[in-house]
Formats: C-alpha cells, structure tokens, sequence
C-alpha cells in the first residue's frame, strides 16, 4: 500500500517545487506566470524537459544514490522504452496511453537481465560495464532495421488533446501537462519505494553488503530489483519522451546523454528524490545563461552554453559536495549566530579580526606547573596547619 506523504519540511519542497514547475519564475517580468498560457512553445517545451529528465532522473537515484550501483548506461534503456512506444504506435496502431506502462515494463524486464551479470561487478568495472551498453545500443538498433526502421527512425505523431480540453490546450500545453502528470505519479512512487522495506534494504546494500547479508537481506535480489526498477523508470521517460518529439532515432540517444543523466542526479544530489527533480532543472535551466550573456552584452558564443555547464559543474563539485538539495538541506538546519561565530574566528585566524581575547571572555593566568610547590611562608610567620 503507498504510504502518504506527511513530512511537512518535504511537503513544503515539493510544494515548492510544483510552484517552478507551474509558473516559470526566472523568465517573468516580477511577477510569475503561468507557463502553459502566458509564454511561448519553447519555454512550455523547456519545462517538459524538466518533467521527462526528472522521470529517468528518479530512477538512477534509486540505483546510484540510494543503492549504490553506478550506471553510465541509462540512455540505452531510455531507447528500449521509447523505441517500444513508437513500434506499438506505428507498426501496430496501439494508442498513446497504453504504449507508456508497456515501455516501462519492457524496459524493465531488460534492466533485470542487465542487472544478474552485474552482481559481480562494483564501482568503476559496473560503470564501465554499462557504458558498454550504452554504447552499443545505438549499434544494435542501426543494426535491425526491420524492426527499428534503422537510421531512419520512427515518425509518430504526438497525441491531441482529449475532447474534454479541446479548444482550452494547445497540442504543447498539453503534452506539458502529460509529463508533468507522469513525473508526479513516477515521484510518489519513488517516494514510496524509498520509505518502503526496499528502500531500507537498498540503503543497507549501499553502506555494507556484509552487513546487509548479515541482517538476513538478499543482496544479489535487491540489487536486481534496483536495476529493473530503475530501468522502468528510465523507459517510461522514453515512452514520454517519444510522445512529446514525435520521433525517435538512433542518433537520439547517444552516450553523452547517459553521462548526462548521471551528471543530472550528481548534481541535484544523489539519495535524494528532491534533488533528482532540481538536478534536472539545473540541467535544462543552466544554458540559458547564455541569453542572460547576451542581454548584458557580454561575449557569448555557441560554445558557450557547454563552457557554461562544465564550469558550474567544476563549482557544485566543490562548493556543494551533497548537491542542490543537500545544500539546502544544510542551510536549512544552519544556525545564524553559531555561522556568525565561525566566520569571526575564521577571520581572527587569517589575520583580518582583532588578535586579543573576545569580548566579555577574561584573560585567564597561565596555570602553574603540575610539579610547583606552593609558595613557602615568610620568616616569622607560623603555618596555620602546623598548629
């Protein structure tokens, strides 16, 4: 059974959360607005982005961030879901709706084959191992073009809005909406999953597979279930992902975009299902400093939005080693006086504050050595024990 969400500190994030998603902050003129009907298609579509990569993001979180297994290969099974849902959709006439939940399911019966001859790799030889397979992948479906239609690809077209809200969305709003609908579905689920009997054996795996076996859990059946279900996860993104393009190819998915997706949670902050979602905004959200650029006349090229990138990924690396949400998490929990105090400290060491006592505190006397004797008498003057 899914279990609520009651944390009020998470309701307020994702309650936060929802609020970007529906109103486009960055881009209103001091007042937000509401992304489907006051800005165009492109920035409707940059938020469908964000819904899609949030999808797939869940799902490597709960293998890489909450059970530890590091994959390089998640493009490869965002191509199985979403070339899934374009030959049910194309080749044999299956409607829209119905293509998603197939895809994923599809997608994850592979990750679970993927998963049994990863139990024998760890650490840098699993994401070698499934950089392989991202690799590869665009070969295999160049390969059988038959089914897969080869360098072609698959033209579908993107579902209409249903009768009820014709003439109310747009084709791009409501494939907004879509996404948007499925990423919260697919983030109670997580949610659930982590705060689930699996999530915890998930976590035990992470922090010690002999303690883990120890305390009666299977590790080789949870970590199978980790790679299926986080390969569900990842086709369910593709099954959306070929909804809203209309096409699907080959040359859609490419290794970078796995080594993307991996940046994606890594940034937002791995074992969290906040920072999965705020990872891929980040993703989305940070070329666009590009256009500030050229607002502010300041040298911008096409290179740029890449530069741009890399180097924000250099300073969350180092300014922020637990990602986004770990980040705020921590500034969350932050008590102003006590940071106050660490910063005036921080400063007397480097030479920039005052180098006496602090204020209110007494210069206490060195004390005495531990083999002084106390001082003798003056003549004349009797000891007051010896009498």
């Amino acid at each position: 059974m899914l279990r609520s969400i009651v944390a009020p500190r998470k309701l307020l994030g994702f309650a936060l959360l929802a609020f970007f998603l529906f109103y486009w902050i960055p881009f209103s003129d001091f007042f937000p607005g509401w992304v489907p009907f006051q800005f165009g298609s492109y920035r409707v579509f940059q938020a469908t982005t964000i819904a899609m990569w949030a999808i797939v993001a869940l799902g490597l979180n709960l293998l890489t961030g909450y059970n530890g297994q590091i994959s390089l290969g998640h493009g490869a099974f965002v191509a199985i879901g979403g070339y899934t849902a374009a030959i049910l959709m194309f080749d044999h006439g299956w409607p829209y709706w119905a293509t998603i939940p197939v895809g994923g399911l599809i997608t994850a019966a592979v990750g679970f084959l993927v998963g049994v001859p990863a139990l024998r790799l760890t650490g840098p030889y699993l994401a070698v191992a499934t950089l392989a397979l991202a690799m590869s992948t665009p070969q295999i479906l160049y390969k059988y073009e038959g089914l897969t239609h080869g360098s072609q690809g698959i033209n579908v077209k993107s579902p209409p809005p249903p009768a009820v809200l014709d003439g109310v969305l747009n084709q791009t709003q409501w494939l907004y909406f879509l996404a948007l609908a499925i990423a919260i579905i697919m983030t109670i689920v997580a949610w659930n999953i982590v705060h689930s009997r699996m999530g915890r054996a998930f976590v035990a795996i992470r922090d010690s597979e002999i303690a883990a076996q120890a305390m009666g859990i299977s590790v080789p059946r949870f970590k199978t279930m980790a790679f299926a279900i986080s390969a569900f996860f990842a086709g369910v993104c593709g099954a959306v992902y070929v909804q809203v393009i209309g096409f699907v190819s080959p040359q859609s998915f490419g290794v970078l975009q796995s080594i993307n997706y991996l940046t994606t949670v890594v940034v937002g902050g791995l074992a969290s299902i906040l920072g999965s979602i705020l990872g891929a905004a980040a993703y989305v959200l940070v070329p666009e400093i590009n256009g500030l650029l050229e607002q502010l006349h300041l040298p911008a090229t096409d290179q740029a939005p890449g530069v741009i990138y890399g180097a924000s990924l250099v300073l969350v690396m180092i300014f922020m080693p637990y990602g986004l949400a770990g980040s705020m998490h921590r500034l969350g929990k932050m008590k102003i006086p006590l940071v106050r105090q660490n910063l005036s400290d921080f400063a007397r060491q480097i030479g920039l504050g005052g180098s006496g006592p602090r204020a209110g505190s007494s210069a206490a006397a060195p004390a005495p050595p531990k083999d002084a004797h106390p001082p003798r008498p003056p003549d004349g003057e009797k000891d007051s024990d010896s009498s």
